[in-house]
C-alpha cells in the first residue's frame, strides 16, 4: 500500500466541517468517559483500604452503589458519541455518494465508451460501503478510545510514575509488532479489495450476460472462471482474517504481559509498605480500563486500512479530469433548425467523418442514409451534444453548440437510440420516465404519445395494460413493442427535434410509414431526423443526405 495521500484525507476531513459541533460533542464525551475514572479509582481505593478494614457494611453498599452510578454514566456517554459519530458519518457518506453521482453527469459520453462501468459501479458502491465502515471504527471507535487511553496514561503517571514506567517499558514491543504485522495487513487487506472487485465483476457479467452465456454454451466454462475468482476470494479473506486475529493476538499478549508485569512490581512495592493495596488495585483497574480502549484501536485498524484504499479511489473518481464537450451557458427557445459545416470526426485516430456538412430546417424530415459503420449513430451523438467534433461547427436555429446550455437544449430533443434502454418497472413507468406526469389529464397525454408511437394498441392488450411490468431491460416484449415504447418516451416530452436511430431495426418500413403521417398531424411537427443503413427509409423523408453521395431531395441526383 502507498504512502497516506494528504490530499486525500484532506478533502475527507473537510466533509467534517459542518460537524465540527457534533466532533466536538464526541471528543468531549470521550473525556467525560476519561474524567469517570478518577470518582471510580477513589471509591475501589476506599473500599480496600478503608471500608473492609474496618467492616463499614452501609459505606460498601453505597460505594457498590456509587460504582453501579457511575458505570451507567459511562455506558450513557458510549451511547452518545455513538448517536453523534453516527450522525455525522452518515452524513459525510451521503453526500461523498452523491458527489460521485453527480459527477457521473459531468463525464462525456466519450468517458462512458472507455471506462469499465462494472468498475464505477464497484465505486460508488462498494468502495462508499467500505468508506461508510471506515468513517464509523474512525469516529465512533478509534477516536475515543485513542482519547481515553491518552487520557488514562496521564491518571496512570499521576497515581504511580514507577509502575507508569514498567507499563512503557513494553512500548517498543508495540512498535515493532505494530510495524511487522501491519505491514502484511496492509498487503493483505489490499489483495482482498482486489479479489473482491474481481469477483464482484464476475457477477455482474454472469447477471447481464446469461443469455450469452447460455447460447454459447459456455456454462461449464463460466462457471470454472467464477469458481477461480471465488477460490481467490476464499485465500485471501481467510489469510487477511488470519493475520487481524494474529495482530489482535500479539497486542494482547504483549498487553496482558504488561499487566503481569505490574502485578508483581505492585505486589513487591504493597509488600514493602510503599503502596498498599487500594492503591495496586485502583492502578491495574486503569491499566486494564486502557489496555481494553488500545484493543478498540488495534481491532478497527484493517477496517481503516481497507477504507483508506476505497477514499483513495474514490477520491481518485472524484478528480478525474474529463471535459464535457460544451460548456455554453446559452438557453434558446430552439425552433428545430440544425447545421452541421465540415464536421470531421474520429474515435481514437480512427476517422468516421471528415468534412460532413447537413442542413435541416424546422419541421421537415431529413433521412441520413449510409452503410453499418459509415458513422450515422455518430451524427446522432453530435446533434444531442455528446460528443464534440475534432473540427467543425454545429447549429441550433444558428446558434453556435459552443454557446448552448447543452442541459436545458436536450430538453426539446426526443432521441431513440438503435438499442433503447428500457428498465424494469411498468410500461408506464417507462414512457414517463423523465417527465411530470402527476394528475389525470397528464395520463392522457402519455396515451396520445402512445397512439402517436403506435404503441397504445399493443399496450392496451397487456395483462395490466399501462401497469404491465416489462421486465429488466423490456425482457417481456418484442424488439418492435420495445422500440414504440422507446418513441412514445420521447414523443411524450412534444421534443423539437426526433431523432430516431436505425427505426428499421424493429420496425418495419410501414411501421415507420406510420409514424410519420401520426407525426404529420401534429401542429407543431417536430424536426425529424432518420437514421438508417435502409434505403427504403427515403421515401418518409423530404431530403436525404447520404454519407457516400451527399444530400439531396427524393428523386434528385446528389
Amino acid at each position: 500500500m502507498t504512502a497516506p495521500n494528504s490530499k486525500v484525507w484532506r478533502y475527507y476531513a473537510e466533509r467534517y466541517r459542518p460537524h465540527r459541533a457534533a466532533l466536538a460533542v464526541i471528543v468531549l464525551a470521550a473525556l467525560a468517559q476519561a474524567g469517570l475514572v478518577f470518582p471510580m479509582l477513589w471509591l475501589i481505593r476506599e473500599i480496600l483500604d478503608v471500608i473492609l478494614p474496618q467492616r463499614q457494611v452501609r459505606q460498601l453498599a453505597l460505594a457498590g452503589g456509587g460504582l453501579l452510578l457511575l458505570n451507567l454514566a459511562g455506558g450513557a456517554l458510549v451511547l452518545c458519541v455513538r448517536q453523534f459519530s453516527l450522525r455525522a458519518t452518515k452524513i459525510v457518506i451521503r453526500e461523498i455518494r452523491g458527489e460521485l453521482v453527480e459527477r457521473l453527469f459531468c463525464f462525456s459520453r466519450g468517458y462512458f465508451d472507455n471506462a469499465d462501468r462494472s468498475v464505477l459501479h464497484a465505486r460508488i458502491v462498494q468502495d462508499t460501503e467500505r468508506l461508510d465502515v471506515m468513517s464509523n471504527a474512525l469516529v465512533a471507535q478509534m477516536l475515543p478510545a485513542m482519547l481515553v487511553s491518552a487520557a488514562l496514561s496521564l491518571i496512570l503517571l499521576y497515581l504511580n510514575w514507577i509502575l507508569f514506567a514498567v507499563m512503557m517499558s513494553i512500548a517498543p514491543a508495540l512498535y515493532l509488532a505494530n510495524r511487522l504485522l501491519g505491514r502484511k495487513v496492509r498487503r493483505l487487506v489490499g489483495a482482498f479489495r482486489r479479489s473482491f472487485e474481481v469477483f464482484s465483476k464476475g457477477i455482474l457479467f454472469v447477471v447481464q450476460g446469461i443469455d450469452l452465456c447460455r447460447f454459447q454454451s459456455a456454462e461449464k466454462i463460466e462457471l470454472e472462471r467464477q469458481r477461480g475468482y471465488q477460490e481467490d476470494l476464499r485465500v485471501t479473506s481467510e489469510r487477511m482474517a488470519w493475520l487481524d486475529t494474529a495482530y489482535g493476538q500479539v497486542q494482547s499478549t504483549i498487553s496482558t504481559a504488561s499487566s503481569l508485569l505490574i502485578l508483581v512490581v505492585g505486589g513487591v512495592s504493597v509488600a514493602a509498605g510503599s503502596m498498599s493495596l487500594g492503591e495496586l488495585l485502583a492502578f491495574y483497574v486503569t491499566v486494564g480500563l486502557m489496555i481494553g480502549h488500545a484493543r478498540t484501536v488495534w481491532s478497527v485498524m484493517p477496517q481503516i486500512i481497507l477504507g483508506s484504499e476505497s477514499l483513495e479511489a474514490v477520491h481518485s473518481l472524484l478528480r478525474t479530469q474529463d471535459l464535457a464537450p460544451y460548456t455554453g451557458r446559452r438557453r434558446i427557445d430552439f425552433q428545430g433548425g440544425l447545421t452541421l459545416r465540415s464536421v470531421h470526426f474520429r474515435y481514437r485516430q480512427e476517422p468516421v467523418l471528415e468534412g460532413f456538412d447537413l442542413a435541416v430546417q424546422p419541421h421537415t424530415t431529413v433521412a441520413v442514409i449510409g452503410p453499418n459503420g459509415s458513422g450515422k449513430s455518430t451524427i446522432a451523438y453530435l446533434l444531442a451534444g455528446f460528443y464534440r467534433p475534432q473540427q467543425g461547427s454545429l447549429y441550433a436555429d444558428q446558434t453556435p453548440y459552443d454557446e448552448l446550455d447543452l442541459a436545458h437544449f436536450r430538453r426539446f430533443i426526443g432521441f431513440v437510440p438503435q438499442e433503447p434502454m428500457l428498465f424494469s418497472g411498468s410500461v408506464l413507468e417507462n414512457i414517463t420516465y423523465g417527465s411530470e406526469i402527476s394528475d389525470p389529464a397528464d395520463l392522457e397525454r402519455v396515451t396520445a404519445a402512445a397512439e402517436l408511437a403506435t404503441a397504445h394498441e399493443f399496450i392496451r392488450e397487456l395483462p395490466q395494460g399501462y401497469d404491465t411490468p416489462i421486465g429488466d431491460n423490456g425482457v417481456m416484449l418484442s424488439g418492435g413493442q420495445r422500440q414504440r415504447i422507446a418513441i412514445a418516451r420521447a414523443l411524450l416530452r412534444r421534443p423539437r427535434l426526433l431523432i430516431l436511430d436505425e427505426p428499421t431495426n424493429h420496425l418495419d418500413s410501414a411501421a415507420v410509414g406510420r409514424l410519420m403521417r401520426n407525426l404529420e398531424t401534429l401542429p407543431e411537427r417536430p424536426t425529424t431526423v432518420l437514421i438508417s443503413h435502409d434505403a427504403a427509409i427515403i421515401a418518409q423523408a423530404q431530403s436525404v443526405c447520404s454519407l457516400r453521395t451527399g444530400c439531396s431531395v427524393p428523386g434528385e441526383r446528389p
